[in-house]
């Protein structure tokens, strides 16, 4: 064929309709294609789309082939993102199309094209999204629909079950959860998820997590007997706990071994499940199996081993993250049976991550010297922050015992929290770069503010936990400029963390600062803006004033100020704000202060509102109806309920906490199943089947509470509101009789506990009935740190004493977590409390609030120990409980103790327990030489035990008492007070009362005082009528009236009357008759109309 070589040459074809004539026309075609090289780029590009159609029908293997293997090699390379887009894709045959994929999976050169791999994909999804089969529900069976595209079991050349690996291949690592379910639902997922060419291709690296969880999880709901050793390794990672339950031992060793080395996270339910098949002794070799994944071990496991081997195993056992409470107390025990002793501190050093099961009274006994030594090992710091609290503590203060002096300095800066406050007094010596990197609290930041201030000559550098301790008391000894230095660097920084203030501290800086034009809104801490004078703030400037203050905690200030309602009905004005509906653009603008907004605004306003009500510490009942009638009219970013899935319990970030069960119920429809889980656009059905829905809904919370309450309690939420969590999640968990039909929900295994969702599924009946004796004795610190319903605690707590039925011993105690909450005084009573370290995990306010009745009685069990004692380490666990003990043991109480004791809340302390506390507080801190500041911060907190002659004494000092410890005065004090006495106490914080005048202690003060030494103060505070006084005159007949700073008034009188007024008291002439009595009736009247 002479003419072959310049068929396609430029010359021979003059445009890309001319050449597909020919390649039509030409009978050869396919033949010069495949033996004749590329004449150009462009020539070649025409040339594919003249037979692209061709190659893309080919209605045989062989015809795809030849087409793709053979005609188009030389071509395919040149390839445009016009020929494998979803329009020229879409009526492909599906033997061209896995071709396809073939060539453009396999290192394709995609720099010389003008499509990417993620082109590709979204080309790949269109074709396997459409042209899907529908299909339909009958009665009562499941739905079957979208038979996946380009499978057919009775098609020989379309039946093959590696459908991933043949129709999507490579680009499986952009492959989303939602995508797969579209492409193949999960009735159907089962046909070719155990194919072992689908199983390498899911175990490419880059494919999501959650798809690879998805795709196992779906490979053992259809195939539940399929041997997890045939998976590779990143299936094997994410294989749920199901596939490993009654495993063989030498199975279940053998994947723990493989986890160890390949696995980055493995689920606690999988390694208690596995844990769960060893049936034979714990033997070292088994623990050095374990690795990692040691903390599988039940305590039953532990507790039955030999000593011996716990004791050789210290070197695994030491490096193991995830140990609860009850695991390193059983460990250290056994170690310490065994011989190992815990008396240096290279053995805390070896004890690694069990450092926390050591007891206080063994660190007690470790030498000083040698603590302070280990404290400079950061692996060791970071282990024993892990411990518990009473623990850190002992540890920190046996390093301050060494030289108090030099305690700032040898304190490991992570645990500088627990150094007395008393001794952070004289820190003028320290160098300051010792004291602004360290973890202080707020009380310790208050003592030690004076002396930083006194000595920093860089105040910006200072850190948020130094800062955090500003007082109007230190301040005041500062110059103005200074303060407001001080106030400017306490604004939001970039790279720093907030520095948390208190409301005292807001509205003594704002007193600094209020006149100050100079300063912008962006200068001074966002939540000092809370308590600004708005008509100060010019129209034009209010909108960036609202913006400022959207960034505020609108919890700060005290609810009877009422600054929410008066900050957000100036927002109305300033934002033109009517009606109950808010615009995007209003509430970008209001930012937080949306968390002050009821139901109303809620659920009229544009759904942005949800985003922003996710940044409130807290939600009231209103506020959460709002946000639940919101989301169900289906017009927000979340869509209809009916299409809510786990994405959706995932995006709404911490709103589940608050959300009632009229918001979890919506999971237990079955509509929710397949648009949720399949995520089908059409499907037809009968009716919903309840008992299905149900079982959906339940995994589906069940899988979402995994992630979010561990979340919860990293973050140390209240008890009370999981309690409320629980209990409206768990809603439509129902008890079938359980009296009478036993256990239906399942058994309580190690792998149920190990579910960070545990006890969710159960009710508390269930719960019993499924709760064995052997799995509570064996899991009980496993168990109770995870269940938070008072119904199950008394579960929990009725079998602990059929296990124990001698009662509960203290190790026993120490674990019982939330659940101790439901025990009463007579229960308190029969139990062994003995230890510190029992005491302190009771005292636990993470666990919950105590009775006034059981704190007491929890530490009067402990004090009739013999040898316990209320020292400073008992008060720092007891804190605020102390107000339930009688007057009589407080006074048992130390000077030095109380001394070296951490701040605490006695605000439901009666005054009889107040002044005792007062009493020795006094006694303690007045033996210091201190600062007249420090010596104020050290006190105040038990000034409400205060008598009289103290407060006026304290009046004298040169304080700036802030309002907080006002209020907590006693109120027979605070009534005795004189004004001057007042001004005293607050000097530079005076304006305070001003905004606190209806507070109630200060306005039953304010209106006993006279309204002329109020005026004195300048604040503006109004208080009770001035009095009427006469001052009798010789050379006339008039009487003159007269208080000072009151008006004078005067009034006509005899002078024979005026000798005999030697009192003080206006007197009337005796024949002046009813007139008389009537002006003077009447000059009283104006007084006091004046006065008011």
């Amino acid at each position: 064929m002479p003419s072959t070589p310049s068929l396609l040459s430029s010359n021979t074809v003059k445009n890309g309709s001319d050449l597909c004539t020919l390649l039509s026309n030409y009978t050869q075609a396919i033949q010069y294609l495949q033996t004749q090289p590329v004449q150009s780029p462009d020539v070649a590009r025409q040339t594919l789309a003249c037979v692209w159609p061709l190659a893309l029908n080919a209605s045989s293997q062989a015809d795809a082939n030849q087409w793709f293997n053979v005609s188009l090699a030389h071509y395919l390379p040149y390839l445009s993102s016009r020929l494998i887009s979803p329009a020229e894709l879409t009526s492909a045959s599906c033997l061209s199309y896995m071709k396809l994929v073939l060539v453009l999976g396999n290192n394709y050169n995609f720099s010389k094209t003008d499509f990417t791999p993620a082109d590709v994909y979204n080309s790949i999804k269109a074709y396997l999204t459409s042209s899907s089969k529908n299909c339909y529900s009958y009665f009562s069976l499941l739905f079957y629909c979208n038979i996946p595209r380009c499978y057919s079991s009775s098609d020989p050349n379309l039946n093959s079950t590696a459908w991933f690996t043949n129709y999507i291949g490579p680009f499986i690592t952009f492959l989303t959860i939602s995508d797969l379910q579209s492409f193949v639902p999960d009735t159907q997922i089962g046909v070719f998820a155990p194919n072992p060419d689908n199983l390498q291709l899911f175990n490419t690296s880059g494919i999501a997590a959650n798809v690879t969880a998805y795709y196992v999880t779906q490979l053992y709901n259809q195939n539940p007997n399929f041997n997890p050793l045939s998976l590779p390794v990143k299936l094997l990672c994410a294989t749920p706990v199901s596939a490993f339950v009654n495993l063989p031992e030498a199975e279940s060793k053998t994947i723990l071994m493989i986890f160890n080395y390949s696995c980055a996270t493995i689920s606690p339910e999988v390694t208690a499940t596995l844990v769960a098949n060893f049936n034979s002794t714990l033997t070292p070799a088994t623990i050095q199996t374990l690795g990692k994944q040691s903390f599988g071990l039940t305590e039953g496991q532990i507790i039955s081993a030999s000593t011996a081997v716990i004791n050789s195993s210290i070197s695994t056992l030491s490096t193991v993250i995830g140990w609860n409470q009850g695991q390193v107390n059983d460990i250290i025990k056994s170690v310490i049976t065994a011989g190992f002793k815990i008396n240096s501190g290279s053995a805390l050093e070896t004890l690694g991550t069990l450092i926390g099961g050591v007891p206080t009274t063994t660190m007690s006994s470790i030498p000083s010297s040698q603590l302070l030594t280990v404290s400079q090992n950061p692996t060791f710091v970071n282990n024993i922050l892990t411990a518990p609290e009473v623990l850190q503590e002992t540890f920190v203060q046996k390093i301050v015992s060494i030289d108090e002096t030099q305690a700032v300095v040898n304190v490991p800066n992570e645990l500088a929290t627990y150094i007395p406050r008393v001794l952070l007094t004289s820190l003028i010596t320290q160098n300051i770069s010792f004291v602004n990197p360290k973890n202080w609290n707020q009380g310790q930041a208050m003592v030690l503010f004076y002396d930083v201030i006194s000595v920093s000559n860089s105040i910006e550098d200072l850190s948020d936990k130094v800062l955090q301790g500003f007082s109007c008391t230190s301040a005041q000894v500062l110059p103005v400029t200074k303060v407001k230095q001080l106030v400017q660097a306490c604004k939001p920084q970039p790279g720093r963390s907030k520095v948390p203030l208190q409301e005292s501290q807001l509205t003594c800086m704002y007193s600094y600062v209020k006149d100050d034009t100079s300063l912008t809104f962006s200068d001074v801490p966002t939540d000092m803006l809370l308590y600004y004078n708005y008509d100060t703030v010019q129209k034009v400037n209010c909108s960036s004033y609202f913006s400022a203050l959207g960034r505020a905690d609108f919890s700060i200030p005290s609810s009877f100020l009422n600054r929410q309602n008066i900050l957000f009905n100036n927002a109305q004005s300033c934002l033109g704000i009517s009606g109950f509906s808010l615009s995007k653009t209003q509430m970008n603008i209001l930012g937080n202060m949306t968390c002050t907004l009821n139901s109303s605004y809620i659920q009229n306003s544009d759904p942005l509102i949800i985003e922003k009500l996710k940044n409130c510490g807290d939600l009231t009942d209103s506020q959460v109806s709002g946000i639940q009638t919101l989301l169900f009219n289906g017009n927000t970013p979340y869509g209809n309920p009916s299409t809510w899935n786990l994405q959706t319990l995932q995006q709404l970030g911490p709103l589940p906490l608050y959300l009632n069960q009229d918001f979890w119920n919506k999971f237990s429809s079955v509509c929710n199943l397949f648009f949720s889980l399949l995520l089908i656009s059409l499907f037809v059905y009968l009716r919903c089947l309840s008992k299905k829905a149900l079982i959906i809904g339940k995994t589906l919370i069940s899988t979402f509470l995994r992630s979010f309450i561990p979340t919860l309690k990293t973050q140390k939420t209240q008890v009370t509101k999981l309690q409320k969590l629980f209990t409206s999640c768990n809603s439509n968990v129902k008890s079938k009789r359980a009296a009478t039909i036993g256990c239906t929900v399942g058994e309580i295994t190690e792998a149920t506990i190990a579910d960070p969702s545990f006890p969710f599924g159960y009710t508390s009946t269930q719960f019993s009935l499924c709760l064995s004796l052997t799995m509570l004795k064996d899991n009980p610190t496993a168990i109770t740190q995870k269940v938070v319903d008072p119904s199950f605690g008394r579960v929990i707590l009725s079998k602990l004493y059929e296990v124990y039925p001698s009662g509960l011993g203290d190790g026993v105690v120490q674990l019982l977590g939330p659940t101790s909450r439901v025990a009463n005084v007579s229960e308190i009573n029969s139990w062994n409390i003995t230890s510190l370290d029992t005491l302190a995990s009771l005292m636990n306010s993470v666990n919950g609030a105590w009775t006034s009745d059981q704190s007491n009685a929890v530490i009067m069990n402990y004090l009739s120990i013999p040898g316990n004692s209320l020292g400073t380490a008992e008060i720092n666990a007891i804190g605020s409980n102390l107000c339930s003990l009688n007057v009589s043991v407080l006074s048992t109480i130390t000077v030095n103790d109380l001394e070296f004791a951490n701040p605490i809340n006695l605000s439901s302390c009666s005054f009889l327990q107040k002044s005792t506390l007062y009493n020795i507080a006094n006694i303690s801190y007045s033996n210091q030489t201190i600062h007249v500041p420090q010596h104020y911060q050290l006190i105040s907190l038990f000034l409400g035990g205060a008598p009289l002659s103290d407060i006026k004494n304290l009046a004298s000092q040169n304080i700036s008492m802030d309002i907080t410890t006002f209020n907590n005065l006693n109120p027979d004090v605070v009534m005795a007070l004189d004004v001057r006495t007042v001004r005293d106490l607050f000097r530079n914080n005076l304006p305070v009362l001003k905004l606190f005048e209806d507070n109630t202690l200060v306005k039953s003060w304010r209106l006993q005082q006279y309204q002329y030494e109020l005026d004195t103060l300048g604040i503006g505070l109004i208080g009770k009528a001035n009095p009427i006084t006469t001052t009798p005159t010789t050379h006339s007949s008039t009487t003159t009236h007269t208080t000072p700073s009151a008006p004078v008034i005067t009034t006509t009188t005899s002078n024979s009357t005026t000798a005999n007024n030697t009192a003080g008291y206006a007197t009337v002439h005796g024949d002046a008759g009813p007139w008389c009595l009537s002006l003077v009736v009447g000059l009283l009247t104006v007084t006091l109309h004046r006065v008011q």
